[in-house]
């Protein structure tokens, strides 16, 4: 998950009479921190709403209030909490901040780049804005700036760690694998136990064919996997990289009982529909809930004819139709 660069300070908030705040706005705020404290948002923010009625609207209890609305999922009264607050005091970092991570969890990706992007003028200097500029900049598919603002929050800061994470996630989309692999291991030199950085170069070193590598990668990422659902996806990847460093093979088929039926299926598939789903709703084969995919298999472990069909086959490509047994098939090699 991504951090916040602009984190709000909120163990520091506290409202007195003296800051000229009236006794029921800080009570309202000091129950609305208890809540937060132990998760219970929906009840903080309620008690930060009374303190707003009651008076309070510095920039700093805005900033806090936006922050809670967002918890709450409640993103237009975020925005214009953030808003509020800005007219209140303008050009504030965490603001902006806040503001760009409002927009994009609301899915206004443009308006979260234009919020960022004020972030990046008041400090212009500060790595890890210019990292989350390059985040977002990714996000919108603008790669060339993207990469500049990620190879300008390096330069201002060598070791920061979301902007190694970004360029690897850029390097990969651009097939720079080796220079990605680069990228994801200085992450994890930085941040040890980032199963991000661990988890992504494991499945880089078994793109090159890497598989030992791989293997060494995926075993250090399941011993920081932060939950059993990625433990179980990290052992499936372990499985697979075991099957193609034996020389397995992996494909998926469609059976189905008369050869028009395949050969109307087979052309399907050529125009550009879902060989899976086609799969699922046609294929009278075990695999069929599977999208029709029988998964890694060495020689003898599968019918000849099967075997021999998929190792004509480059990865990819959908063969000519295959007459078995108790029907005909539709294959197509995936590894």
């Amino acid at each position: 998950m991504r951090r916040r660069w602009w984190g709000y300070v909120v163990a520091g908030l506290v409202f007195t009479a003296a800051d000229g705040q009236e006794p029921a706005t800080v009570e309202h705020v000091a129950n609305g921190e208890r809540y937060a404290a132990s998760g219970q948002y929906d009840l903080a923010l309620q008690e930060y709403e009374l303190a707003l009625t009651a008076g309070a609207g510095s920039a700093g209890f805005l900033n806090r209030l936006a922050d809670l609305y967002a918890r709450n999922q409640k993103y237009p009264e975020a925005i214009d909490a953030f808003r509020r607050s800005l007219r209140e005091k303008p050009a504030q970092l965490a603001a902006y901040g806040g503001l760009g991570e409002v927009f994009l969890a609301a899915g206004q990706l443009d308006s979260a780049v234009a919020a960022v992007r004020q972030a990046v003028a008041i400090a212009p200097r500060e790595s890890s804005v210019r990292s989350s500029l390059g985040f977002l900049l990714l996000q919108a598919d603008d790669l060339g700036s993207a990469r500049a603002e990620l190879d300008t929050a390096l330069a201002l800061d060598p070791a920061n760690p979301e902007a190694h994470r970004y360029r690897g996630y850029y390097l990969t989309q651009v097939d720079s694998t080796e220079a990605a692999i680069a990228e994801y291991r200085r992450l994890a030199e930085l941040v040890p136990d980032h199963f991000e950085a661990r988890n992504n170069l494991a499945f880089l070193l078994a793109k090159q064919g890497r598989y030992q590598e791989a293997l060494a990668a995926y075993q250090q990422a399941l011993a920081v996997a932060p939950d059993a659902q990625l433990v179980y996806a990290v052992n499936a990847r372990m499985d697979e990289v075991r099957a193609k460093a034996a020389g397995k093979m992996r494909a998926r088929c469609i059976l189905v009982r008369s050869s028009g039926e395949a050969e109307d299926l087979r052309e399907r598939i050529g125009k550009g529909e879902d060989f899976a789903e086609l799969a699922r709703e046609f294929s009278l084969g075990p695999a069929a809930a599977e999208g029709g995919d029988v998964g890694y298999f060495g020689p003898g472990e599968l019918m000849p004819d099967f075997e021999a069909a998929v190792a004509r086959l480059g990865v990819g490509e959908v063969g000519a139709v295959l007459t078995v047994q108790n029907g005909y098939m539709v294959i197509q090699r995936l590894e």
